[in-house]
């Protein structure tokens, strides 16, 4: 019997079947395709005739989304490794017959009500849509910061389900969730993933640290709103956020200086530094600064020696989002040879861990994914204050950063 088939009536057999469909896709590979992220995007599956993107996206390049008749469409691609994986997923709304043709699509029932979350980076969206409610089971609770999630944490409303590599299985079930989101992840620990195949519930990988630009990895607001059924808010949302982020890239557009930026701490022997094509290096050209590695054409991070990033760093104007360190003296003890640095010596070191709760949980990875017009500026004024002269450029006119001294 296909179970694309039948009606939908939430048996684990039915959501099994199509979570371990798109496992094997994940793992082996099976759906590998060279997507261009174009808005004029089709989909053509048998019995079904090709189809329009129901979102035009702008900048996402990770995820498309298709419309048919009474029911959606959804890819995420995922390239990591050098291999590029594709998955697909059914969104149909509830009590609605399940269509032919769709027998590697995982099914998830709309919209989704019940939520559960293997990473914080993941609320800032689902907040922004107004769903904040719907989130019941999160890993590292204690690390959410957004005030509408924390109290609903803090009233016991929302349970903890483990690591997406060691998931709590057993609270999973208990919690009955219609989806689970988490991130992508290397191969080598793909296997680890299988647990949660095992649990049967529809599992939605996210990508959106791979995009290629701030407003590219904002976008994915709409791939949580075609889930969560808020397609209008996220397209009203996005509109504001878009026109704010360009207003502010404008100023930097014509500046003639551009001071040279380092970024990140180094660990042990090595050096993560933002590919010439990822969301930071984008952040970074935006905001007008000259950034040492911006064509070296890779998303996501480099890893670097040490020894070839410390010359730079030596003479870089600005250093910033140094680790987690919240002062000169918690970077100095970390390693002496720091003092040398320019930006050190002349004041100019600022990390994104103004807004921190008490476990170390941290608001740039929450609100910032989706408000980057905010972190935009930020870094403008921190790297060309004299743009803001009528509202000041201390911590307090800060949202993200903080001044490291």
């Amino acid at each position: 019997m296909n179970i694309f088939r039948s009606s939908f009536t939430g048996s684990v057999h039915h959501r099994f079947s199509g979570v371990l469909r798109c496992a094997i896709s994940l793992f082996a590979v099976v759906f590998t395709t060279g997507l261009s992220g174009c808005s004029n995007e089709t989909e053509v599956h048998p019995k079904q005739e090709a189809v329009s993107v129901d979102v035009p996206l702008s900048y996402a390049k990770g995820f498309f989304l298709y419309d048919h008749e009474g029911f959606k469409t959804l890819r995420v691609t995922v390239d990591l490794d050098g291999r590029q994986d594709t998955l697909r997923y059914l969104l149909i709304p509830k009590k609605s017959p399940l269509p032919d043709g769709f027998d590697e699509h995982v099914v998830i029932r709309t919209p989704v009500e019940r939520v559960a979350l293997f990473s914080t980076t993941q609320v800032g969206y689902i907040d922004l849509l107004g769903c904040a409610d719907r989130i019941i089971g999160i890993a590292r609770p204690d690390y959410v910061n957004t005030p509408s999630l924390r109290e609903r944490i803090e009233k016991g409303a929302v349970s903890e389900i483990g690591m997406p590599f060691s998931p709590n299985v057993e609270e999973i079930l208990e919690l009955n969730p219609e989806m689970i989101v988490t991130t992508a992840f290397p191969a080598a620990r793909q296997t680890d993933y299988k647990a949660l195949v095992m649990a049967g519930i529809p599992v939605v990988v996210v990508a959106e640290w791979l995009e290629e630009s701030p407003l590219g990895k904002a976008e994915w607001l709409k791939l949580y709103a075609a889930l969560l059924g808020r397609e209008e808010v996220a397209v009203e949302k996005f509109a504001d956020i878009e026109h704010s982020y360009h207003a502010l890239k404008a100023l930097t557009d014509t500046l003639f200086h551009r001071p040279s930026v380092v970024t990140g701490m180094p660990f042990k022997d090595a050096w993560f530094v933002p590919g010439g094509n990822s969301y930071v290096a984008c952040f970074l050209r935006d905001a007008g600064a000259d950034y040492h590695w911006k064509n070296r054409a890779k998303t996501g991070s480099i890893k670097m020696d040490i020894e070839a990033v410390y010359p730079v760093a030596l003479e870089a104007e600005f250093w910033l989002n140094p680790g987690t360190v919240q002062s000169l003296d918690e970077l100095l003890a970390k390693d002496i040879r720091f003092r040398d640095f320019f930006a050190v010596r002349s004041g100019k070191v600022y990390n994104n861990n103004r807004l921190l709760n008490p476990a170390g949980g941290n608001a740039y990875w929450e609100l910032g994914a989706v408000r980057p017009d905010r972190v935009l500026e930020d870094l403008i004024r921190i790297l060309h204050p004299d743009l803001f002269p009528e509202r000041g450029n201390g911590d307090d006119s800060l949202t993200f950063y903080r001044h490291i001294q």
